[in-house]
This record gives structure tokens, sequence and C-alpha cells, in this order.
């Protein structure tokens, strides 16, 4: 004979047990999260939202049917004041966090900003679907809730020995990634002086990068102040207007340091730049080093650096043969 433990009905669990799949999460946010973890185009046809509008029919029924008994939604697909404030915060345009850069692997995001902050992860098992994670009101308890999800184990992030932030627009001559990555020190160092870099700073990280360039990857952007595409008729993010700025970023935990390389708007560029990125990628990329004497890595991942002045400004930094 074989016995099963009785599931908990909808009503009977706490929100952070509700799981919610991708077409659910479409429609209570109206379309992407600004993460891009649950609704993005791996895990939905994004061309069929568009063509058929599943959302408004038969996504939206199946939302209703599940969970409007439960109460967690009404009979138009409206959520209840605790899921509405989490879905507020992960559709809010703030500052987006998720593990690695690529959509399709997209598996852990968190996003942060005035109107609060909120999580979103992967469920396991073959149901498939999305845990939420809300965030508490008190924002001095925000970087222990994100490491409950980045977790220590995960994303190991030990204190820097020194606190350094520099920003710098490589020139198209350089290269000093491929120097990380080949150990170049003396290479690495000169390029540090000629930019006004700290040499030991660089040293240190692009020694740690030649040790092991097979580093943890996330993806922060940045969308305060930019609004999503809307010519769908649902929210797109991807493409959204305003003053944009993202970070493609390399974990190196054991110097408690990272390295970002980032595209950013500034003047000169227009404001729907993400519609054309490729041909404004080149005009909006620099590198950011870091390093955080705290260890703490919410703070290492809650912010995007602004374009480089001296690089807005034209300056050139000289550029002795390598």
């Amino acid at each position: 004979m074989f016995f099963s433990r009785k599931r908990a009905s909808l009503s009977e669990l706490p929100l952070e047990q509700v799981r919610f799949s991708s077409e659910d999460l479409f429609c209570l946010l109206g379309g992407n999260d600004t993460c891009m973890v649950a609704c993005g185009p791996a895990m939905l046809r994004l061309d069929h939202v568009t063509r058929d509008r599943p959302d408004k029919d038969v996504w939206r029924r199946n939302l209703v049917n599940r969970y409007s008994p439960a109460g967690w939604v009404d009979d138009e697909g409206n959520p209840c004041p605790e899921l509405a404030r989490v879905i507020g915060a992960l559709a809010q345009m703030g500052v987006a966090i998720s593990y690695d850069k690529d959509y399709a692997n997209r598996k852990l995001g968190v996003v942060i900003g005035e109107r609060g902050a909120a999580g979103i992860v992967k469920a396991p098992g073959f149901g498939g679907g999305w845990y939420l994670r809300p965030f508490p009101e008190d924002r001095a308890e925000w970087g222990a809730r994100f490491r409950e999800i980045f977790s220590p184990e995960k994303f190991p992030f030990d204190p820097a020995a020194r606190e350094y932030h520099a920003a710098f627009a490589e020139p198209e001559e350089e290269n000093v990634f491929q120097a990380f990555v080949e150990g170049d020190e003396p290479y690495v160092r000169a390029y540090a002086l000629r930019h006004g870099l700290d040499p030991d700073a660089l040293s240190d990280m692009g020694g740690a990068i030649y040790r092991s360039s097979n580093r943890t990857r996330l993806f922060v952007a940045d969308y305060t102040g930019c609004e999503p595409d809307l010519s769908m008729g649902w929210r797109y993010v991807a493409e959204s207007v305003g003053p944009c700025r993202f970070r493609r970023v390399m974990l190196l935990p054991e110097i408690g340091a990272v390295l970002s390389d980032c595209n950013a708007w500034h003047p000169g560029m227009p404001e729907n730049w993400l519609a054309d990125v490729r041909r404004y990628r080149e005009a909006s990329g620099f590198y950011s080093f870091d390093f955080y004497e705290s260890g703490d890595l919410f703070e290492a991942l809650s912010s995007v650096p602004t374009y480089p002045e001296s690089a807005a400004t034209g300056e050139d930094p000289g550029l002795p043969a390598r």
C-alpha cells in the first residue's frame, strides 16, 4: 500500500512556498521581470506573446483558476496586497542582479529600488516554476536577505586587503584583460601607471585571473530613471529607454574584488540606444576594477558605475607599445 503526504492547499502556504510559472508571472508583471530571470526570452516565446497575446486569454484564465480560490489573486487576476508588493518590486525599473549574463542560465535574480526589493529563484524538481523572495521593508536588512538568495556557499566573497575603485574606458589598441589571462604582470603594472590606476591593485587582480579565468559571472543592470518598451503591448525590459547601465561581473572572491565589463549611457548617446545596442557597444563600453574591504557582496553588486568622465571628455591617456 502506498502512502502519500497530504499536500497543503495554496491558501495554507506562505507566499515564499507558492510556486508560479513564467506564464503566471508574465500576467502579474505585465511582461518581463526586470532581472529577466523568469519572463525573459529563454523562458517564454515572446514572439508568440506579441502575436497571440495568451496573457490576455489562456494564461490569465489559468492564473485565476489556480490562485483566486486561495485569495492570491482576484477574479480578474489582480494580486492581493501581499503578492502585489513583491510583484511591484520585481517590476520596478531599479537595479537588477542575476546569475549569469546568459538568459538561458538565469536561475536567481534580485531587483532593488525605491519600491523596495524582491528576489526570484528557480523552483527545483520537474514541476518547474519560480519562488518569490520578499525582502524586509527595513533596508538595513537587505544585505542579509540577499545572501539568503545568493548564498555564501555558492558565491563566497572575502574582505579585500584594500578599498579601491576605478573605472576606465580602454582604448581599442590595448587589451588589459588579455594581459590578465596571460599573467603579464609587467604590462599590467605599466598599464595601471599610464592610466592613473593603482598598479598593486591591478597586479593582484591580474594574478587572481591568471590563476583561474573560469570564474563565477553575474549580470547587473541599473534601469533607474528608465522606462520599459511598451510598443508590443507588454513591458519589454531589454529595450528600455533612458540612462541604462550594465556590468558583466567576474567575481574574484579570494581577494574581495570584482572585474566588470560595463556599458553605460552617457551624453551624446540617444536614450533609446538599447534598440540598437550593437551600434553603441564600443562607445558605451569600459572596465571597472573594484575591491571591497567589507567583503559585502551585496554592496559590490548593488550598483553600476557611471561612464568614466575622462572618456566622456575625450582625454587621451597615451598608448605606448606593448
